[in-house]
């Protein structure tokens, strides 16, 4: 059965990560996405007395929980070897503190492609055409998640790859390449985080579940404009069409994790998405 979650992202402008927890609590969320970042939910930086804190809160209210990777400043596909170890660094930090505090599931970004300038009329060395610097942060990519799956299966850990082509620099430029790269590396530890409003903007999200299929683990859940580009949207608002999906969100084993960030009443429009989602999955 699926588990309607908060993914504290949605919160992030009004509250901090242990207020967001306690509004899943209040409201009857059946878990909660932690949003890893450097203001105040940073690996890093955590004291066990708030790792012992979340365990506590997950416990006691029977909260599955997750972990989002941190995409502020970080980078699995960089081609500077410094940003990259860094990156990777963050990434097993982020791992063993969702092994700490009883998660499952650590959701990364794809990675980003290079913001190199140079004088194409000039460009006399093939490796650094776009096509050839993009292909380079593929390559790194890849060796990034099959490094950090390894490392998430030694910890009991899945890392999920976020559905993110429409992105500007996202290196996911279709939803076959993030296939292709789960199905090339092939490791149990390796799935996909479908995002609905991101895949409805990337070639439409009965495709997206089509295309992805037995790869998906994690779900974020958001409406999506395609009119306005918003894709964070509250449910029932934007151009998804939810009953053409609600088969498969019926039948997934695993967090709906909700993702809605709007600038108007945002924690009744959470609820009033809590609540569609809900109706959705009894109807």
């Amino acid at each position: 059965m699926p588990k309607i979650s908060l993914s504290t992202w949605s919160l992030f402008l009004k509250m901090n990560y242990r207020r967001a927890i306690q509004f899943a609590v209040e409201n009857g969320f059946e878990g909660v996405e932690l949003w890893s970042n450097s203001f105040d939910f940073w690996p890093r930086t955590l004291t066990v007395r708030e790792i012992d804190c979340i365990k506590s809160m997950a416990t006691e209210n029977r909260l599955d929980l997750a972990v989002h990777f941190c995409t502020a400043g970080n980078n699995l596909a960089a081609l500077n070897a410094g940003h990259l170890s860094e990156s990777m660094n963050q990434l097993k930090e982020t791992i063993r503190l969702c092994r700490r505090i009883g998660a499952g599931i650590v959701v990364v970004h794809p990675g980003t492609s290079p913001a190199v300038t140079f004088h194409t009329e000039h460009n006399l060395n093939p490796k650094y055409t776009p096509t050839a610097l993009l292909q380079a942060a593929i390559e790194r990519y890849k060796k990034s998640l099959i490094e950090g799956a390894a490392y998430a299966e030694s910890h009991d850990v899945v890392l999920a790859v976020e559905s993110f082509g429409h992105e500007e620099n996202s290196i996911q430029a279709t939803l076959e390449d993030l296939a292709d790269w789960v199905d090339s590396i092939n490791m149990p530890s390796l799935r996909v985080a479908l995002d609905t409003g991101h895949a409805f903007q990337t070639g439409g999200l009965e495709r997206a579940i089509a295309v992805l299929g037995r790869r998906i683990c994690h779900v974020h859940v958001s409406d999506a404009d395609n009119s306005s580009g918003s894709c964070e949207l509250e449910l029932g608002t934007g151009e998804i069409d939810w009953p053409s999906i609600a088969e498969f969100l019926k039948s997934f084993e695993g967090m709906l994790s909700l993702e809605v960030l709007v600038r108007d009443n945002l924690e009744a429009a959470i609820l009033r998405s809590k609540s569609f989602l809900a109706k959705l999955l009894a109807a």
